[in-house]
């Protein structure tokens, strides 16, 4: 422990009475712990309410400056250390005010991103492409919560376009722009990681190559008159752009789209989906087809491709029905 010198003393009985214990720590460049212990065998103790000890002024003001601070992003170890103040008095403050404290990995997304990201609640036609994109192409399975990691994504192979689209999809819900990189050759990935982001996405679905799917009351909500068919379609769209295909076989006269699962359980809420804005097709036991003129033509404008490559086979696939 560091010795007290004189000139400590004399500044420590001088400025007591007007500053508290921890301004007093940043003025001497020592620990709380021991201004309080020095000061109390000298002086004596405060007989201050303990609300005007913070910082030489009223607790109120005190308090507001530092959960306003801490609303706007700042660590708990910055307060800490910006204020004087110990952790457990800081969590008293903040829990005080009705301030929920924030865990590690969303202290980390404001330190990356400057802000938390924007979370409304309901199924905009955005998260719901999100959601369904994440079914057909999802970077990690929920399982991943057993490892405490909270990482949301797609794998978009050599799509660009699509991989672009989610992220596009994913800023304008949520205000914050997921990282795009390819990995290896031809695979290119989207990806963030966000405890509140992961927290809202499975409130309305469940994620894995086997398992995934709406939950019961979100498909319930979503097959009622409430929601419209084209916002239905819109994210039908997401599972096709990542899972979908055009196939074109001349030889046969074969016109069809076809998106495939191993998933049968999820398969079926697609259907179910598909009969809700009305799209004729076939479900078999790892894929559903839409085929004929007119189903794809209803195909083409009740859900379409986000995906450059995949809208032109179809134009192309449908324009033969009009020439032949």
């Amino acid at each position: 422990m560091r010795h007290w010198t004189e000139s400590d003393t004399s500044t420590l009985k001088k400025f007591w009475h007007s500053m508290t214990d921890r301004e007093l720590s940043g003025l001497l460049d020592r620990t709380l712990e021991a201004v309080r212990s020095r000061r109390q065998d000298l002086l004596g103790c405060r007989w201050t309410s303990p609300l005007k000890r913070w910082e030489g002024k009223s607790g109120i003001v005190f308090e507001n400056d530092l959960v306003r601070d801490y609303l706007e992003g700042a660590s708990q170890s910055f307060l800490a250390k910006k204020f004087h103040i110990e952790w457990s008095k800081l969590r008293q403050v903040l829990l005080s005010h009705g301030v929920l404290i924030r865990g590690k990995s969303q202290q980390m997304f404001i330190d990356r991103f400057g802000r938390s990201p924007t979370i409304r609640l309901g199924l905009s036609r955005s998260k719901l492409y999100i959601i369904f994109a994440m079914f057909g192409d999802g970077l990690r399975p929920t399982s991943q919560t057993e490892r405490r990691t909270h990482i949301i994504g797609i794998v978009a192979g050599k799509d660009l376009d699509f991989a672009e689209n989610w992220i596009s999809e994913f800023e304008q819900e949520y205000s914050v722009q997921p990282a795009l990189r390819t990995v290896g050759v031809n695979n290119i990935q989207a990806s963030i990681s966000s405890l509140d982001i992961w927290n809202d996405l499975h409130r309305y679905a469940f994620f894995g190559t086997r398992s995934w799917g709406l939950r019961r009351s979100v498909l319930k909500h979503l097959l009622s008159n409430k929601v419209s068919r084209t916002v239905v379609g819109y994210g039908l769209r997401g599972f096709f752009d990542a899972d979908g295909s055009v196939k074109y076989e001349i030889k046969r006269a074969s016109r069809q789209v076809t998106v495939g699962s191993v998933n049968s359980e999820g398969l079926k809420q697609i259907s179910t989906l598909l009969d809700k804005i009305g799209l004729q097709h076939s479900v078999y036991k790892d894929s559903i087809a839409i085929f004929g003129r007119q189903n794809l033509s209803d195909y083409e404008r009740m859900i379409g491709f986000g995906i450059a490559r995949k809208n032109e086979a179809l134009n192309n696939m449908i324009s033969t029905f009009r020439t032949r």
